[in-house]
Order: structure tokens, then sequence, then C-alpha cells
């Protein structure tokens, strides 16, 4: 009697599992790239290193999902950074921070859109970011053209902090919606509050607005706009930047042509920064190609960059050119090449990742030149 009960209880068990595994899925998933990289920067040297990151950034994360019936699902994402060179993971910057990548819970629901709470990319970057052949990673990256060490409106604001700690890229404590795509239109609303923390700590206060359109077809465009206000020490004044994107893309078929421009505001200075890109698929793989320029105006007079004095920063800024190539080797595998040249104009002393160490002293108005060889691997 109990053998007879349990093999009808085992079918009975197997299939409300399988309903259940069809409700609901948790995913390991990652990235591991690395690459052979020389860059030589004038008047300073050359190195040769192994990199992380080239092609695609390299990381490792968990997602998961459930179905909660009615049109309405839960997902969660956790990731991190590897550097695949050095085995490190997580934050070299923020002790503590091992999900550097995105830690977040979301509620989504068909007809009414989707609401996303904790740390993420937020929409400004990914609007700048996704125009950007390299998505804004390794030697091609649009990126290269403004960081937190040049004078300018970004080190008024965020002082020496690394930029990929600041909010130009990620922001803490978010509360984003984005709405569904209607007739191709769509938008994106989000804060984050400063919870009394400095930016040292990685907190800042962020609002932001976007609004895109994209049907599916070739053309697609896009403007957003954040505001952050940051302390970078307790007791001192709120800092506000301004950050503001505008894109627009059109895939010829033969050639996926994009155009980007982006603008950082403080109190005093601004920086703006424009982007052509170009992409062409072939038999193996995909050639890709950009042009990248940013200039400085105003004056600058807290936070100044080492080496260098309080004053008008115009004429300063720089220009990049890119060129590279991806073939794939499978669908999860790809080898990939690329070499690039920054070019500095005034005071200004940008390079390309993996270089001798550059600063206003033996670098201003510099070049810096670069290739890379390397595959990555989605698992």
């Amino acid at each position: 009697m109990k053998f007879g009960a349990l093999r009808f209880a085992l079918p009975l068990c197997a299939g409300l599992a399988s309903q259940v595994q069809a409700q609901s899925s948790l995913t390991l998933y990652g990235i591991v790239d690395a690459g052979f990289r020389h860059v030589s920067n004038s008047g300073v040297g050359s190195i040769d290193s192994l990199s992380s990151g080239g092609y695609r950034t390299s990381r490792l994360g968990i997602r998961g999902s459930e179905d909660l019936g009615g049109g309405l699902r839960v997902g969660i994402k956790l990731e991190t950074l590897i550097g695949v060179d050095t085995g490190n993971v997580g934050s070299t910057s923020m002790p503590g921070q091992f999900w550097n990548r995105g830690s977040y819970v979301e509620i989504l629901d068909r007809g009414w859109g989707t609401l996303r709470l904790g740390y993420d990319l937020h929409p400004v970057y990914v609007t700048w970011m996704e125009n950007d052949p390299w998505l804004n990673i390794g030697m091609g990256s649009s990126g290269n053209l403004y960081d937190t060490l040049q004078n300018g409106p970004l080190r008024a604001v965020f002082g020496p902090l690394s930029k990929n700690d600041t909010t130009l890229h990620y922001a803490r404590n978010m509360l984003q919606y984005f709405s569904p795509n209607v007739h191709g239109f769509s938008g994106a609303l989000a804060l984050a509050p400063r919870e009394n923390e400095t930016v040292a700590t990685g907190a800042a206060r962020l609002r932001l607005i976007r609004l895109g359109y994209n049907a599916g077809g070739p053309f697609s465009a896009a403007v957003a706009h954040a505001v952050s206000d940051v302390q970078l020490r307790a007791g001192t004044p709120t800092n506000r930047l301004d950050d503001s994107v505008a894109t627009v893309a059109y895939d010829f078929g033969v050639v996926r042509l994009a155009g980007t421009w982006r603008q950082f505001r403080a109190a005093g200075s601004r920086q703006a920064n424009w982007m052509l890109a170009a992409t062409v698929p072939v038999a193996t793989g995909k050639v890709q190609l950009s042009h990248g320029r940013t200039r400085l105006s105003g004056t600058v007079t807290t936070q100044l960059a080492p080496g260098t004095v309080a004053g008008p920063v115009d004429g300063n800024g720089g220009a990049m050119w890119v060129v590279g190539y991806a073939h794939s080797l499978s669908k999860r595998t790809t080898l990939y090449t690329q070499a690039a040249r920054i070019e500095n104009r005034g005071q200004s002393f940008m390079a390309l990742p993996g270089g001798p160490a550059v600063n206003a002293g033996n670098f201003a108005g510099g070049r810096s030149t670069g290739f890379e060889l390397g595959i990555a691997h989605t698992f």
C-alpha cells in the first residue's frame, strides 16, 4: 500500500517541480577576456602588459527571475568585476564592494514597465555607451577622453576619486523606472538619495530622465539628462554636476553609423565630448571604427590636478582614433585586435589604459598610441 502511494506521488512531485522550474530560474554567467597590450606615451616611455577586459569586461554574475503570473515577473542581478591578469575580484578602490558591476532587484510588468532598486548602470551612461562600438571598454573606450585626473568639471565636483566610483557610470541606492516601449518610444526615470554620505563612500544624489526611440528598425535616437549632487567630505559644500547626452544611429545593413554627444557641466567649467562610430559586419566578425573629440572651457579654481594652477581651461582637450576587428570563432568565443591613438591639446594629459603613468608635468599636450590582441569567452 505504501509502495503504491509512493509510485503515485513521485510522478506528481516531478510534475510540480517541473512547473516550478519553468516559472523561476537562476543562472551563473560570465565573461573571461584577456589580451596582450602595448602602449607608448610620447616622452614618457612604453609598457607591454597582459590586459583583462580589452573587448568585453571580464565578469562573474548571477541572474535570477520568477514568473509571478498575470504578466508580472521578478528579477535579480549580482555581478562583479574579474581581473583575469591578476585574479582580483570586485572593486579595487572601494573596500568591501564585491558586487561592483550591479546588484539589484526588479519587478517587471508587460503593460506598466519595470521598477528596479539597487546599484546599477544609470540610463544617461547607457545612452552614451550603447553607441560606442567598444562599449566604453579597453583601449578603444570613448571614456578615455574624460576622467577625474584632468582639471575641469569632473574633477571640480568629484575630486581625484576614480571615475568608476562616481555617478558617471553607476549609481548607488538607485530607484529606476523603465516605461514599456510604445510604438518605438520609451522613457526612464531614476532617483538616488545621497543618504547623508560623501562621494568618498560612493554616495551621491542623482536625478535623471531619459527619452528614446527604437521601433526595432534601422533608426534609433535618444536624449538623457542627469544631475548629481556631491559632497566631497563631511561638512563641505555640495557640488552639482549636469550630465547630458544625445545620440542617433542608423543601420544601413552594410554599415551601422552612430553619432553621440555628451556634456559635463559644473560651476565655472564644462566639457563637451563627441563620438562618431561605424560598425561593418563581415563574414566572420565585424570591423569597428570610432573617432572621438573632447573640449574643455571655462575656469577651474578648486580640486586642481597636481602640478597645475587655477585658471582657464579653454583650449584643453584632445582627439582619439580607434580601429579594430573582432573575429567570431564561435557564438561564445571571439578573437579581437585594435589600435588606438590619443592626441592631447593644451594642458590636457589623457592617455590610453595600460601605459606609463602620466601627469600634467610630463605629458601635457602629449600623444598616446597602442595596440591590443586578445580573446574573449562568454559562458
